[in-house]
Formats: C-alpha cells, sequence, structure tokens
C-alpha cells in the first residue's frame, strides 16, 4: 500500500514581505484581509492579503497555503483530481466525481492539472542522481511513426527515463540509445530480438530477454510441429516437439547442451520446404544461446514491460492516445511518482 500525502489548506495568511519584483524586504500591508470561497474537500473559505513594496512600489497578493494565483480549487482538490485520473478514470469520469461531491473541476481542468503534475515531475525525476540502468525496452505511440524507450533499473525496481525515438530510422534509434546508456551509467543493454538492436554495444554487452527467446522458438518449435503432421512426417514433427521440452529444460545452461546440438546436425544440410525451416530454427538457436540473459536477479526485462504496461499502455488502451509528445512522456514519470518511494508519496511536491 501507498501513504499519499495531498498538499494541506490554510485558512491564514503569513506575510511574506520579500518583493518579488527587487527581491527585497520591504513588503508594507496595502490592503485588509479580505476572503474568498473556494472548492476543497475540507476548507470553505480563505483569505488573501495585498502588500506593497516600498522601494520599487510593486504590489503583490499572499495567498493563504494550499491555494495558487487565480485559482477556485484548493492544490488537495487538484491533487485529488489528478490522482483519480491516474488511478484508470477518464478526465470525464474525474468531473462527474468531482460534481457529485460538490466540488468545481472541469474535465479540461484535470487535463491541465495532470500535464502539468506531469511536467513537474518529468522535471522532479531528471533532477534526482541518475541510476544505474541494466534494461531497456521500446512501445509504440499511437497515431505517429515513433515510439517512446523505457530504461528500468534492475536492482532499483525504478523507471530511469523515457525518451522518444522514431522507429523507421534504425541509425537513430541506436544512437539515441548509446546516447542515454552513456548519460546513466548503462551496464547492460537487454532487449528482445529485433535487429534494430544489434551493434548498439559489444556484443557481450548486449543480451537478449529470456522471456521473448523462450517464447519466439517455442512457437515456432509449436508451429512446425504440427505442419510435420499435417503433411504425415510424424518422425519430424516429434523432433520439434523434444526441441521445444529441451528448451523448457535446458534454457539456464551458459553453452548449447548436447540434446540440442545433435538436433542441429540433424537438419544441418536441409534445404528445402519446411525441413530447411528446421534447419533454420535450430541454427538460430545455436547462434544466440550464449547471447541470452541468465542474470540471476532477472534475465528477463519483465520489469520494464510491466512498467510500460503500468504507465503508458493502459491509459492509451482507454483513449484514442496522447495528443502531443509531452503529455505521453510525462505521463509515465508522473505515474511512477505516485507509486512512491519506501511506501510514500507526497503530492505537495509536484501539485
Amino acid at each position: 500500500m501507498i501513504a499519499t500525502i495531498f498538499p494541506s489548506v490554510s485558512t491564514e495568511v503569513k506575510l511574506e514581505r520579500h518583493c518579488p519584483h527587487c527581491g527585497r524586504v520591504g513588503g508594507q500591508i496595502h490592503s485588509q484581509l479580505s476572503a474568498r470561497t473556494i472548492s476543497d474537500t475540507k476548507v470553505e473559505q480563505v483569505f488573501q492579503q495585498r502588500l506593497r513594496c516600498a522601494f520599487c512600489g510593486t504590489t503583490w497578493t499572499l495567498y493563504s497555503q494550499g491555494i495558487g494565483p487565480g485559482r477556485q480549487r484548493s492544490d488537495r482538490l487538484i491533487g485529488v483530481g489528478v490522482l483519480l485520473y491516474m488511478l484508470g478514470l477518464s478526465y470525464r469520469a474525474v468531473e462527474r466525481f468531482l460534481y457529485a461531491m460538490q466540488w468545481k473541476g472541469s474535465k479540461s481542468g484535470v487535463e491541465r492539472d495532470v500535464d502539468r503534475s506531469g511536467q513537474k515531475t518529468r522535471a522532479l525525476h531528471k533532477q534526482a542522481p541518475a541510476m544505474r540502468v541494466r534494461n531497456g525496452t521500446g512501445a509504440k505511440m499511437a497515431g505517429k511513426n515513433a515510439g517512446m524507450l523505457f530504461f528500468t533499473d534492475i536492482e532499483g525496481q525504478r523507471l530511469v527515463c523515457v525518451e522518444p525515438v522514431k522507429e523507421t530510422d534504425a541509425r537513430a534509434v541506436r544512437e539515441h540509445v548509446r546516447r542515454v546508456m552513456a548519460l546513466v551509467g548503462a551496464e547492460q543493454l537487454r532487449t528482445d530480438e529485433l535487429s534494430v538492436y544489434k551493434h548498439v554495444v559489444d556484443e557481450e554487452d548486449h543480451k537478449i530477454c529470456l522471456a521473448h527467446w523462450l517464447k519466439s522458438k517455442c512457437q515456432r518449435a509449436a508451429d512446425l510441429a504440427r505442419q510435420f503432421r499435417a503433411e504425415g512426417m510424424v518422425y519430424e514433427s516429434e523432433t520439434m516437439l523434444e526441441l521445444k521440452r529441451l528448451l523448457h529444460e535446458k534454457w539456464s545452461l551458459p553453452q548449447v547442451p548436447p540434446e540440442i546440438e545433435r538436433l542441429v546436425r540433424r537438419f544441418i544440410n536441409c534445404r528445402n520446404g519446411l525441413l530447411w525451416k528446421a534447419n533454420q530454427l535450430l541454427q538460430h538457436i545455436e547462434r544466440s544461446w550464449s547471447s541470452v540473459s541468465r542474470d540471476p536477479a532477472d534475465p528477463t526485462n519483465n520489469l520494464t514491460e510491466r512498467l510500460i504496461g503500468l504507465d503508458y499502455k493502459i491509459r492509451t488502451k482507454t483513449m484514442r492516445g496522447f495528443k502531443s509528445w509531452d503529455k505521453a512522456l510525462a505521463h509515465p514519470y508522473l505515474s511512477e511518482f505516485l507509486r512512491g518511494t519506501d511506501g510514500l508519496c507526497d503530492l505537495r511536491r509536484v501539485i
């Protein structure tokens, strides 16, 4: 469970005599305290007061804690709307909830609040000390010929950064990944088997996600087994099923097991039809075996996949997609922030 701290709202005005224009301490009371009605979960009325600088003549307004300039809603109520949206409600659903509780808030206002908080969270995240990242993978962005790369820290179980990429430009993607890895001090690049990630780093520093690799190879073996059986090639079909069983049992070995090596030699001279496809599959398994991640902490990039799902994909499935890059990139940081640190999330830092 995550304990969330919301901004507090005070009914008193704290005198701050520093001039916002010249910075001098010369503020003089320029008006009496005036009351204003606000929308909040607890407070209905707060006070404000005008001050005037004795040096430059600038006047400004002091507000009660938890109330922003020109706002009819408190920071606490804004935080409620942001949290409800990030928990899965749509902007319109948040608006209906606020209206049902007799609080103010429109769907466009909630959208602006979420965007503002997301930008603050993104800036706050980038100001934090760089983490050592050991994982990276991507997600497509709906409606755009581009995607986003998610970098995560396996040991800390945290999101490191999110960067935009244009997937059709392989060279640009590789350069972008190299730059981000250098920026965060990456120790290892772990991805799926897409060719776009080849040659980004040295071969020994690039590991293939075990989950992606094992799933794709077992799926191809199962498909070939069905095709062989459909053509009456029972022996070859059983061989593919044996390959699937060996992959599940022997994946943890650092070297290709002898049983799979025998299967490779069995099909090595096949050049036609389904036999050629089986030959290609077995050779690819043999070539890529040493590149598969067998990290005892986490041999897969499932942490990154989970973060993409929680921070990005779940929301894009419930809407037509983000309308701008700024909102798309800020949303994962805000979602990550709301998961808190050590069971605590302080919304006062981003509202």
